[in-house]
């Protein structure tokens, strides 16, 4: 309790204040990279690009003004791996800390298949347009390894979802998903199942696994096979974390190969109608965060731009460490003078 017996109090505004004064204090101007995948993508009618910067499940939000963005030559979307640059802000309506963008660039598996999408996009098959789903589904083509734990799952979760109704049969061609003839196997599936007239839709599955392991699903030839056919394809490569080439071209990309079978069925128990674009989604979808409102809003304080990110972050200098270790030293010899002095007061008692 306060000594003057008072009971203290704030308003959310102030301690929203305290709370931004503090964060910035320490972070404003602080520049710094951070990486993540892109989640909740959205543009405003302003041009400023709101997102979610998420490394595995932790995710702070991102803000890149208009004129910034207009500068990039990148396709922002959902599921990018990136790095950005710039420093933390606190917007105070919401008590949140947000990343205020000031450069960007692909990072990881995005930054491997950037190659592929620019080989797609001379031959004007980048962004592909997606297909309606089928009004009527009589057989699936799935396509995946013999050997791959993703038919078990599938399985499985297609047969629990079959006691709602009936499902439509599925046939299998088995591919490599490795090696020198993996490329080739997966694409000539996805040709064949293209041109069998009793597939209505195809759906390509594999488990997790190491990224190199992932790898192919980037690959330009996968890409165009997908693109180029004219069925709809369904992905559910990896696990939930796992995004690919193939994951942006396809049709429609779940998250998994038990979402792909959940999507599925409620695909045939649940026909799309006329004129829908979109198929009705799968139960078990993972809960994910809503989209940022039409109305977004953003309070950052116009201040001069950054020095390069080439020359910033730099480490402490020279002089600044001998300070930092005169510092101690001294620490250190005033702990140690205090000892003494209480070891010379307990010998002279009595």
């Amino acid at each position: 309790m306060a000594e003057s017996g008072k009971e203290r109090r704030r308003s959310i505004a102030q301690i929203n204040r305290m709370l931004r004064s503090i964060v910035e204090a320490e972070t404003l101007e602080q520049y710094f990279w951070a990486g993540g995948r892109i989640d909740r993508y959205f543009r405003s009618d302003r041009g400023h690009i709101y997102f979610d910067l998420v490394d595995d499940y932790v995710r702070i939000r991102c803000f890149l003004r208009e004129e910034r963005a207009s500068k990039l030559s990148l396709d922002l979307r959902n599921h990018l791996d990136v790095d950005v640059y710039g420093d933390i802000h606190f917007y105070d309506e919401r008590s949140e800390a947000q990343i205020n963008v000031l450069d960007l660039r692909l990072a990881g598996k995005s930054a491997a298949a950037e190659p592929a999408i620019e080989r797609l996009r001379a031959l004007g098959l980048y962004p592909p347009t997606k297909a309606m789903p089928p009004a009527n589904i009589r057989r699936v083509g799935l396509i995946t390894s013999r050997s791959s734990r993703a038919i078990g799952d599938f399985e499985n979760a297609y047969q629990s979802a079959g006691e709602r109704g009936v499902l439509a049969p599925v046939s299998w061609k088995y591919v490599m998903l490795e090696g020198e003839r993996a490329l080739q196997s997966i694409v000539d599936a996805i040709h064949a199942w293209d041109k069998e007239p009793e597939i209505d839709l195809i759906a390509i599955i594999r488990g997790g696994g190491r990224s190199e392991n992932l790898a192919i699903f980037d690959s330009f030839e996968i890409a165009r096979a997908i693109i180029q056919c004219d069925t709809f394809v369904v992905t559910g490569i990896g696990h939930h974390k796992d995004s690919a080439l193939a994951d942006d071209v396809a049709d429609y990309a779940a998250s998994t190969p038990t979402a792909v079978a959940h999507y599925l069925a409620d695909l045939i128990l649940q026909p799309a109608e006329p004129g829908q674009a979109e198929a009705p989604p799968y139960h078990y979808q993972p809960e994910e965060w809503p989209p940022y409102p039409e109305d977004v809003r953003y309070d950052w304080r116009p201040r001069a731009d950054p020095p390069p990110a080439e020359t910033a972050p730099q480490p402490p200098s020279k002089r600044l460490r001998l300070v930092d270790a005169a510092i101690v030293v001294l620490l250190i010899a005033a702990i140690a003078s205090v000892l003494f002095l209480i070891a010379v007061v307990i010998s002279q008692m009595p």
